[in-house]
């Protein structure tokens, strides 16, 4: 594969993530949602070439999503885990399967913590939305949090299944 079609095609797959990070702004509702759309994104990349391209990737996002994005809570979401998970769960992947997910689920869980603490306290984000319930919203929140990154970490065990033939198809584009 020409380095220059692979170069143009990571500029296309980081514009696209960028994108839809700031879409997040018009609609805050996908706020949590688009950041591991665009987590994807890095994945299909790395699909395509390799692991280095995906990080290429990962780290242009992040930094023009620091820059251009408005909706920072949701730039802390891809930067902090979203992003570069896909790239490193075939990592964790090979380890046996209790640790991995062990792993997983500690990885996950200091991201969550400290983006909220960075949202509160780097970015200015009110500390009063985590109390709206009182002592159990941190926890109720991080519980539902675990729910949702059960259900991405298994759409990114479905990806090599279901989404691979998006792969072979731009690998042929790109010969």
């Amino acid at each position: 594969m020409k380095k220059a079609k692979l170069t143009a095609f990571c500029g296309m797959m980081t514009a696209l993530s960028v994108v839809l990070m700031a879409i997040t702004a018009i609609l805050p509702a996908l706020m949590y949602v688009l950041p591991l759309i665009t987590g994807v994104a890095v994945l299909v990349v790395a699909d395509v070439s390799n692991k280095k391209w995906g990080a290429g990737v990962f780290f242009a996002t992040s930094i023009l999503s620091v820059l251009l994005v408005t909706d920072k809570e949701a730039v802390l979401a891809y930067a902090m885990f979203f992003g570069y998970y896909p790239l490193i769960r075939d990592l964790i992947g090979r380890l046996p399967k209790a640790v991995g997910v062990l792993l997983k689920f500690i990885a996950f869980n200091c991201a969550a913590v400290l983006t909220g603490l960075a949202g509160v306290y780097v970015l200015g984000l009110p500390a009063e939305e985590y109390s709206e319930f009182g002592r159990a919203t941190i926890p109720i929140l991080l519980g539902l949090a675990n729910l949702m990154f059960i259900m991405y970490d298994s759409v990114l065990a479905k990806w090599n299944t279901v989404f691979s033939a998006i792969s072979v198809k731009i690998k042929k584009l790109l010969k």
